[in-house]
């Protein structure tokens, strides 16, 4: 692989980590309401889910799944599924009683990008990038889950952040509330965009 066979596939990372998406907006959503260090659990099980698909698809789970139409459809459901019950958690994060548990979880991280078709299309074509039968397969693998790790620990954390910022500056419930609702929003718009159109 020569270095501009890879510094393409960096900037296919960057791009396809940074941008808004399920996993960057729960941080934000996560961060604004209990802050940053609560979201470090959640964080790790998104960072955990996401190797593990990488690591399935560089070894050609992705393109199965993906070739198959029933498979498809079922993950987008499934999917779908579970992007309306992290947009429920993060709306009601606010608005729930002082008591209630607000922290999302390991588990609930870990699920994040394996039930995202679109985590898959990504991971496949990004792998498509650097694939090479000159170089070894776990040579690839590692390369490949490791620079998406990088850049998914790195922005999911920015996001996070970028949360709890929000957090301190805004004192206001109802428009913390406000800024959750617009989050979730643009979430399910976003990921029903990326997996129905």
């Amino acid at each position: 692989m020569t270095i501009e066979t890879y510094m393409a596939f960096v900037l296919f990372v960057i791009v396809m980590t940074g941008t808004p998406g399920v996993g960057n907006l729960s941080m934000m959503a996560i961060g604004q309401t209990t802050g940053f260090r609560s979201a470090l659990s959640f964080l790790a099980g998104t960072t955990v889910g996401a190797a593990t698909l990488n690591t399935l698809v560089s070894f050609g789970l992705g393109g199965l799944l993906l070739a198959s139409p029933r498979v498809a459809w079922g993950l987008k459901v499934c999917g779908m599924a579970y992007i309306f019950y992290l947009g429920w958690k993060i709306i009601t994060m606010q608005i729930g009683s002082a008591n209630a548990d607000k922290r999302f979880t390991f588990i609930e991280g870990v699920f994040v990008h394996p039930t995202n078709p679109k985590s898959w299309a990504m991971s496949v074509v990004g792998f498509s990038q650097i694939a090479s039968p000159d170089v070894p397969l776990v040579q690839q693998t590692l390369m490949f889950v490791l620079t998406f790790m990088f850049f998914q620990v790195s922005f999911h954390s920015l996001w996070g952040w970028g949360g709890a910022v929000i957090m301190r500056s805004l004192k206001s419930k109802s428009v913390l509330v406000g800024v959750n609702l617009v989050l979730v929003v643009v979430m399910v718009g976003a990921t029903m965009y990326a997996m129905f159109v």
